[in-house]
């Protein structure tokens, strides 16, 4: 089986482990943590959307779904209803609100309450991952005033 290694919060320790085992109709399925997009709650159920398109629901809630991937460091919680995995961030935007995420097809807001460690989990990702920090995130820097 190979497996991509998942990085973990600190920087240049790698995890071997890379599926997550849940249930699904009542039967055991394992699925890859590199194509899961992001993980919705839906009251007392939580919707995994894969990179495929494909949705998968789980009898489980998303703050057991949490504490299962606290070891990885892909993925944060940018609002109450949802889990993303930063490989799929397109774009971040930041303003007094909190911000939003861009994803493929979607936009996910990032609460005012945790957009400062939702910013900085992102950044140490960016540097664990060799890419840009600066010039990734922006900061909305008018304010519409009506």
């Amino acid at each position: 089986m190979t497996s991509n290694p998942m990085r973990l919060p600190s920087i240049g320790v790698l995890s071997t482990e890379t599926e997550m085992q849940m249930r699904v109709a009542g039967k055991r399925k394992l699925i890859d943590l590199n194509d899961i997009v992001y993980l919705k709650s839906a009251k007392n159920y939580t919707i995994f959307k894969l990179k495929s398109g494909k949705e998968v629901i789980s009898s489980k809630t998303l703050g057991l779904f949490e504490e299962e991937l606290k070891g990885v460091s892909n993925f944060v919680r940018p609002h109450r209803s949802y889990i993303v995995n930063f490989d799929f961030v397109k774009d971040l935007l930041f303003n007094c609100r909190g911000g939003e995420l861009f994803m493929d097809n979607e936009i996910i807001n990032i609460s005012r309450r945790k957009a400062a460690d939702f910013r900085r989990h992102y950044r140490r990702f960016l540097t664990a991952s060799g890419k840009n920090v600066s010039s990734t995130i922006k900061m909305k820097t008018k304010l519409r005033v009506s």
